[in-house]
């Protein structure tokens, strides 16, 4: 039996690869991550305190809702000013992260970081002009330095704390992030208009590298306003709600050997397979499942484009590469319009930037959906203030299954087309990209 390895994969935010087992015609593909990571193994025996800290290596999203997680564990509620600055650094990491994937897509067949600060025209050969992929990189950073101002940091942010944030912002900062944020709708609005007319609906080189659907299966996000997480069908029907406090009692990690990242399932329904057209018990996150329930989204002009997605692939839900990639054009201009409302001098000034914690609890908990998808924490302190057991749903962990199954249908789909294997890693690292 043939073994084709293919490594390492382009934009994948952790080590993996994809082997391919060929045996008489018919592959077997198996998407692996191949390098632990344990922070379990860190946090555990360390104050409770730098756990916003340690688990920044993680992501940004992963640092405020670990301070959420403290706030309860500390039974502290962050002032005002804190709760938006927090947001808005939520906000300046989605536009970041939406923008980056868009950036890589439309410079997947080139080198996207050849020289584009220079660029002047369209690589040879590429229907993509270089033009738009500069004005992406310059939101791209924008972006970044409003998450620097927020977080301390762009990558690793070390302001949120328990009760609050750790420091006022000073005063250049008010205007420079509401400068920031007026650029960056624009410049996701421009995107966004560019991939539907030159992409999505007029680019037939690229229409083969989206062309991917996989098989319906059940979605997770949170809910607008209730906490509590949303799991809904294959036909976008909420069957279940998950309380915040609840959310490891109801979801489980399951391990297979052949990978180190886990599965996240449904406990009640069971463990099964990795197969998620055979189990009832996988679901997915990110932007295509926040999206999935159809409702209104409360920024006009990402509502206008959610409209035009639907009209032009029709209603939510989808289960398509193409609409995974335009979900994140949506959720781009969102994020932007959100950080013009959070990032206004009335709304990031205030008496105090910390409740100051008075009591140490014994169990804290939170929820967030962060660019990347939903992710929970729960911690387990002792009366000396000392983690001794933390518990964290990452979205790498609930999209494995999906991931999996996309990496499976995208050998098949090449395999029945002939390509050989750099069109075959080419069309795995496309397809998934945007989840």
């Amino acid at each position: 039996m043939q073994t084709i390895t293919l490594e390492p994969l382009r934009w994948s935010e952790q080590p993996a690869r994809v082997t391919i087992l060929n045996g008489n015609g018919h592959p077997k593909a198996y998407f692996q991550i191949t390098s632990p990571r344990d922070i379990a193994r860190m946090a555990i025996g360390r104050p409770v305190e730098e756990a916003p800290r340690l688990v920044g290596i993680l992501s940004a999203a992963h640092h405020l809702v670990s301070a959420m997680a403290l706030d309860k564990l500390f039974n502290v509620q962050p002032p005002d000013l804190a709760v938006n600055m927090r947001e808005a650094l939520l906000q300046a990491q989605f536009v970041r992260h939406h923008l980056r994937k868009l950036y890589f897509l439309l410079s997947s067949e080139a080198n996207p970081f050849k020289g584009y600060h220079m660029r002047q025209a369209a690589e040879p050969g590429s229907a993509i002009p270089g033009q738009a992929l500069d004005e992406i990189m310059d939101c791209l950073a924008l972006a970044q330095e409003a998450a620097a101002i927020l977080g301390g940091r762009a990558d690793h942010p070390i302001s949120a704390v328990p009760g609050g944030v750790g420091r006022f912002l000073k005063d250049p900062h008010y205007p420079r992030l509401a400068e920031i944020a007026e650029q960056c709708v624009k410049c996701a609005v421009g995107v966004a208009k560019f991939l539907r007319e030159k992409i999505f609906l007029g680019s037939k080189a690229m229409a083969a590298l989206l062309e991917l659907r996989f098989n319906p299966m059940l979605s997770l996000a949170a809910g607008d306003g209730s906490g509590n997480a949303i799991v809904r069908d294959a036909a976008g029907k909420q069957i279940e709600q998950i309380p915040p406090d609840k959310v490891f009692e109801k979801i489980g990690l399951h391990q297979e050997t052949w990978t180190y990242q886990p599965f996240a399932f449904l406990k009640e329904k069971g463990w099964s397979t990795i197969e998620p057209e055979t189990s009832g018990s996988l679901y997915f996150v990110g932007p295509l499942a926040r999206l999935g329930g159809g409702d209104e989204l409360a920024t006009p002009l990402a509502e206008q484009e959610r409209q035009l997605l639907v009209q032009a692939l029709g209603s939510f839900p989808h289960f398509s590469v193409a609409a995974a990639y335009w979900s994140l054009a949506v959720e781009a201009i969102q994020a932007a319009e959100k950080m013009v409302e959070l990032c206004s001098q009335d709304k990031l000034t205030g008496p105090a930037i910390r409740t100051m914690p008075s009591q140490v609890g014994t169990v804290g908990w939170a929820s967030l959906e962060s660019p990347q998808g939903f992710i929970s924490h729960r911690y387990s302190a002792d009366d000396q203030g000392i983690l001794r057991e933390i518990e964290i749903l990452d979205s790498s962990a609930e999209n494995n299954a999906l991931l999996c199954a996309i990496v499976r249908k995208a050998v098949e789909d090449s395999y029945a087309r002939k390509q050989g294997t750099e069109g075959t890693k080419s069309s795995i690292e496309v397809s998934l990209l945007p989840f």
